[in-house]
């Protein structure tokens, strides 16, 4: 069976992923920066809420690359038992050394201590930084890793399909591969039927207008295409839809 995945920023975003029929979660802030920490707040106030589906907590310290110094890999260590212990279903994290090789040392201990909670461990896209896919992916399967976040190391998914459908093959019944990275309602049914992954991750976002973002020599507006990032609950319900019809063909054909 297919699963969507929702990239939310906010509490608001996670109610309109449940409502809208998405089957997971991540948690993230500052989704123009490729995602970073989000509050223990943001978590709670969605698990009040009544959020049910699971949520996975992004552990990112600051914007740029993934290469981070002792103080900031304590944080990530620090921010990650917190959000385990509010709730969160997962960490999605990743660590590079500076030759661009997976830390092999911090990320067996970031596997570790979601295992210590029973929870889910999902390295990101810092994957797609790194220029050793096969060997990478079957480390990760041998520490036990959940899951990898990626885009077959492509600009996109579009443009990785190839490398996401060899490591779907080959390594998709030992850890599960979420491809991310430009899914639209447009491309969902083509990437699914050309890689044969059975996880999407997608923002399926808009933009919403604040008035109060620009002054008169003074603005804090990062793209032209609006002011802030919302999930827009009219793309997700196309693409969930669209999951749905290719779930019941494979009913079917069973």
């Amino acid at each position: 069976m297919i699963k969507i995945e929702v990239c939310a920023n906010s509490v608001q975003d996670c109610i309109v992923a449940q409502s809208e029929g998405a089957d997971r979660i991540e948690l993230i802030s500052a989704g123009y920066l490729g995602g970073l920490t989000p509050t223990i707040t943001v978590l709670d106030m969605a698990l009040e809420k009544g959020v049910e589906i699971p949520i996975m907590t992004m552990v990112r310290p600051r914007g740029g690359g993934f290469c981070y110094t002792e103080i900031e890999k304590e944080q990530m260590y620090r921010e990650a038992k917190e959000l385990l212990e509010h709730g969160a279903k997962g960490i999605v994290f990743g660590f590079l050394t500076e030759d661009r090789k997976i830390d092999w040392e911090e990320t067996t201990k970031m596997i570790e201590l979601c295992k210590s909670y029973e929870a889910e461990s999902v390295f990101h896209r810092a994957f797609d930084c790194s220029n050793e896919p096969e060997y990478n992916i079957q480390h990760l399967i041998e520490l036990g890793c959940t899951r990898v976040l990626t885009s077959g190391l492509g600009t996109n998914v579009e443009k990785g399909a190839d490398l996401l459908k060899l490591l779907q093959e080959k390594f998709g019944d030992k850890i599960e591969i979420l491809a991310g990275a430009g899914i639209s309602t447009e491309n969902i049914k083509s990437i699914i039927k050309n890689t044969g992954v059975t996880q999407v991750h997608g923002t399926f976002k808009k933009y919403g207008v604040d008035q109060t973002t620009t002054g008169m020599d003074v603005s804090y507006r990062y793209t032209d295409k609006g002011d802030y990032e919302v999930v827009n609950p009219i793309e997700l319900a196309k693409a969930v839809n669209i999951v749905r019809n290719i779930n019941k063909k494979e009913e079917c054909n069973d």
